[in-house]
């Protein structure tokens, strides 16, 4: 019985000993497996706090810059660095210390870079016991160097339903902003091109080398028999009042930067409507612009073409006018917004509406392919589709049912061009 008992305690402990090698072997197997679930774990943390360091170096780099003109170097990477840590919480605010900031201020850039340690939970167990983050992120501040054309129909059915006056007080509030959202001179240039039919530029400019002196007008008058006489006159430079008609095909929708062949040429036109406002080049002349819109009155049919096609011109280097950036000029943004209120009717070729339509679908992709952002707005009528088609992008079309509803859409166009944007 004694050697059994002692065989017995021996078995026991063997087994015991055998169950102590399997648990150890099976937590040397369990360590990968539950690392690579904390690695799991920890992952979802670090996106989420990657989430939370994004919204912070995003919101500090655009708010440093709205005050950045008006504050030292230090004062900025001050504001950044406290806005960053209190838009964090927990161990990212405790891990957070300071930023790298770049700040230029010719180019009027911030840059923002920041990291964080995040401590890992179960990931320790292979050997990871941190995990960084890192984000980025770059502002500008004031505005970048805008030019802006304000092509506008001043056809006679502006006059109906306050068109007019609601559109002169619109044009004039966007005015104030983009006055307003100027910090430098000549940071924001506005042209003002009125349109109907034709347009009218300054009779002063009759020498210049890009217009053509030919067109002409027939007038009937009958002699004492009744039998009618035609008496048909050619423009001439000591007759003409400033009227400009669409240039020949193809280059009726486009903005030749040097014109030298004959088709190129402007045609100096007579005045179909004696009273349109003429175009005012791109200014920062804000009582000049406030002069030009006040000056604008309605009168006549309606050409978009030609609106879009001048309101082109206003914003290239070349002639006929010559006051504007090169596009490839850094930070300049060119944009036209195009407003009308009723469908095309007449050109210097046609009646023909639909033709019409052909030609400014062309005018305005010609805009847009330069770099031109082409807001359009519609007022009461007009072609929408067509005015769709023109605009840079959907949300660039607008339309009013009410003129009073101008003056809103104005103030979010100008806004949306002067406002300090974010860039990735």
């Amino acid at each position: 019985m004694g050697l059994r008992r002692f065989l017995i305690r021996q078995w026991r402990a063997f087994a015991s000993n055998e169950r102590g090698n399997v648990m150890v072997m099976f937590g040397f197997a369990m360590v990968p497996v539950i690392g690579l679930t904390g690695a799991t774990i920890d992952y979802s943390r670090a996106t989420n706090a990657r989430q939370v360091l994004n919204a912070a170096v995003d919101s500090a780099a655009l708010m440093a810059a709205r005050d950045a003109a008006k504050l030292s170097d230090t004062e900025v990477r001050d504001r950044i660095n406290k806005w960053i840590k209190s838009n964090l919480r927990g161990d990212s605010a405790r891990s957070f210390t300071s930023a790298t900031i770049g700040i230029n201020r010719v180019a009027r850039t911030i840059t923002v870079e920041a990291s964080l340690a995040i401590d890992t939970s179960l990931t320790r167990l292979i050997g990871q016991d941190t995990l960084t983050i890192k984000s980025s992120s770059q502002s500008t501040w004031g505005t970048n160097t805008i030019e802006l054309a304000l092509a506008l129909d001043n056809t006679g059915s502006m006059a109906s339903s306050d068109k007019m006056t609601a559109l002169k007080t619109a044009s004039l509030n966007l005015i104030q902003i983009m006055k307003d959202a100027s910090t430098e001179t000549d940071q924001i240039k506005i042209s003002v091109v009125p349109f109907a039919t034709q347009v009218k530029i300054g009779t002063a400019l009759k020498d210049e080398a890009w217009l053509r002196f030919d067109q002409t007008k027939t007038t009937w008058t009958q002699d004492r028999w009744g039998n009618w006489i035609p008496n048909t006159v050619t423009i001439t430079k000591s007759t003409w009042t400033g009227c400009v008609s669409d240039r020949d095909m193809s280059n009726d929708v486009k903005d030749n930067e040097t014109v030298s062949a004959y088709d190129t040429l402007y045609p100096a036109d007579f005045c179909a409507q004696s009273t349109l406002a003429p175009i005012l080049p791109l200014t920062a002349d804000w009582t000049a612009l406030t002069n030009a819109i006040n000056g604008m009155t309605p009168v006549g049919n309606t050409n978009v073409t030609i609106g879009a096609t001048w309101g082109m011109a206003t914003l290239t280097p070349g002639v006929p006018f010559t006051g504007a950036r090169a596009f490839a000029t850094p930070r300049l943004s060119k944009y036209m917004i195009l407003l009308t209120d009723g469908e095309n009717t007449q050109n210097r070729f046609t009646s023909n509406g639909s033709q019409i339509d052909e030609r400014t679908k062309l005018a305005c992709q010609t805009a847009k392919t330069a770099g031109i952002k082409v807001y359009t707005v519609r007022v009461i009528d007009g072609d929408r589709t067509l005015l769709q088609n023109c605009a840079s992008d959907p949300s660039m079309y607008y339309e009013v049912s009410n003129a009073s509803q101008l003056t809103p859409v104005f103030q979010q166009i100008a806004r949306e061009i002067s406002q300090v944007r974010l860039t990735q």
